[in-house]
């Protein structure tokens, strides 16, 4: 099953509060994240009604998924497999939504976990380009690190776990498999000083947030756990 909305091109108008390297400050709360946040979650809610309409009770692999839309913006597409537990009465609750595979899911329930939901966190900032970080752009400045864009880039990643933490709790889970993480990275001329150059920070984390059914065989429930597959290349 499939579903999708766009998020408008004019709302990238409305830049983060991020300005200088020195003060990696996000908000979270900017127009643009939002609207991508809003699109995500459209989708998302999209394709749940299409799995009620089926009479499942849930959506096992789902993938959401962003590329541009032909009349100018995002296009954001939710994509899963509806499933239905044997013997359950269609109607009964909202269907959960999980990024996990059939053969994970099986797994997880198999455990005494059953997933509560899929689990966003996104975040944006941007960082302008002054003195410092040409001078540590030049041609001849070597193997240097650029140390604005490292803060830029290490704040947007902490600002989406945070959103991401958010999300789990509002499910009333107990932990989270983390399916991902996409982060882009682009520049654009600066709205406040002609000829300026900012650097823009987009990062969005993806999982599925878990809770205990069954604690047999479990101690005491301790803080949440962040799972994050890696992929190993020789």
């Amino acid at each position: 099953m499939a579903s999708s909305t766009e998020a408008e091109a004019e709302a990238e108008a409305a830049s983060p509060a991020t300005r200088a390297p020195e003060r990696a400050g996000l908000d979270a709360l900017s127009p643009l994240v939002q609207a991508m946040d809003a699109a995500r979650r459209t989708a998302m809610d999209r394709m749940s009604a299409e799995c009620s309409a089926l009479g499942a009770d849930g959506v096992v692999g789902l993938r959401l998924t962003r590329g541009p839309y032909p009349l100018g913006g995002h296009e954001f597409t939710a994509i899963g497999t509806a499933v239905r537990a044997r013997g359950a009465k269609p109607g009964q609750r909202a269907p959960f939504t999980s990024g996990l595979s059939g053969q994970d899911f099986a797994k997880l329930i198999m455990k005494g976990w059953v997933p509560a939901g899929f689990v966003l966190g996104c975040a944006m900032g941007a960082c302008h380009d002054d003195w410092r970080t040409f001078r540590q752009t030049r041609r001849w400045s070597g193997n240097t690190e650029v140390a604005g864009w490292t803060r830029l880039v290490n704040a947007v990643r902490r600002d989406a776990r945070r959103q991401l933490e958010s999300d789990v709790q509002r499910f009333g889970a107990e932990g989270v498999v983390v399916a991902g993480l996409e982060m882009q990275v682009r520049q654009r001329d600066c709205p406040e000083q002609t000829g300026g150059r900012d650097h823009v920070v987009e990062a969005a984390l993806f999982g599925t947030a878990v809770a205990r059914f069954s604690r047999a065989g479990h101690g005491a429930a301790g803080a949440p756990v962040a799972v994050l597959r890696l992929g190993l290349r020789a």
